[in-house]
């Protein structure tokens, strides 16, 4: 099966997503659930009003796991919260009173109710499927290192639309760029496959995807990590786990689906994505 150059879906060549700031104007609600300590807090950035899900406790590794996570997710295409970094009075997230601190916070997802996961898995992932999100959320977890990937962090409004939540545990400071972790969601789909055609189609999907990102343009610290002590450093850091990454992309995705795929050169449009050596 060859997939040729006009086949890649392309990127826009443009930087990675503002990230937004917000400042949380009364006390908020702890919500339950989420492996880190969540608080939705209604908020303004600039003129408009923002409910956000703040979490006051991460450090600043795990806040800018959660910021770019979402801002390379958007680079997929994926249904990733927009990303805040939000002003927070400590007596607005259960703390005692003191001075102002900073915080990862993402947009409230869903019209009118919040979203819950899916807990039955052949559910979820036909509705994942139905929203044309599996190989993407496949191939962003393999690029942002994200082993920790479950049920709870896919999230379904009532409109049965997606969204890609709790990020805080991609992107660590130990990993290799060419080093395999989970990738959990990728997992269950192995599962799934029943024949090697059917295996060499889906690498091929994930190949795709994979290369479309070569030109992403994945560089530059937002002026607003200067004001989170180490945050300036700890993002130019994770940028560049990423860059070097992208070049390791296709062959860990390759040895999870077939592990006999030969490597090939992600920047070379005339590699066939899903032949065997």
């Amino acid at each position: 099966m060859r997939h040729s150059a006009a086949q890649i879906i392309p990127l826009r060549r443009s930087s990675l997503r503002e990230i937004r700031t917000a400042s949380i104007h009364s006390a908020g609600v702890r919500i339950n659930g989420s492996r880190n300590e969540v608080w939705l807090c209604p908020a303004y950035s600039g003129a408009d009003t923002v409910m956000l899900y703040v979490k006051p406790g991460l450090t600043v590794r795990q806040l800018v796991a959660e910021l770019v996570a979402a801002q390379v997710g958007h680079c997929l295409g994926l249904p990733c919260p927009d990303p805040f970094i939000a002003s927070v009075a400590p007596h607005h997230v259960g703390r005692a009173r003191g001075p102002t601190m900073l915080a990862f916070g993402c947009q409230q997802v869903g019209p009118t109710s919040l979203a819950y996961p899916v807990r039955n898995l052949s559910l979820m992932l036909d509705l994942l499927r139905k929203a044309k999100a599996t190989e993407g959320v496949c191939v962003l977890d393999e690029w942002i290192a994200n082993a920790v990937r479950g049920p709870g962090d896919i999230v379904f409004d009532a409109q049965q639309s997606v969204w890609l939540i709790d990020h805080e545990g991609a992107l660590e400071a130990h990993i290799r760029p060419d080093e395999a972790v989970t990738n959990w969601l990728a997992g269950q789909l192995d599962i799934t496959l029943q024949t090697r055609s059917e295996r060499a189609e889906f690498l091929g999907r994930l190949h795709q995807l994979a290369r479309s990102l070569t030109v992403a343009q994945i560089h530059g610290v937002p002026p607003e990590m200067r004001d989170i002590e180490r945050g300036d450093s700890t993002y130019a850091a994770v940028l560049e786990f990423l860059a070097a990454r992208l070049d390791h992309l296709g062959s860990l995705l390759s040895a999870r689906v077939i592990p006999e795929q030969r490597a090939f050169d992600m920047r070379d449009p005339s590699n066939d994505s899903a032949s065997i050596a």
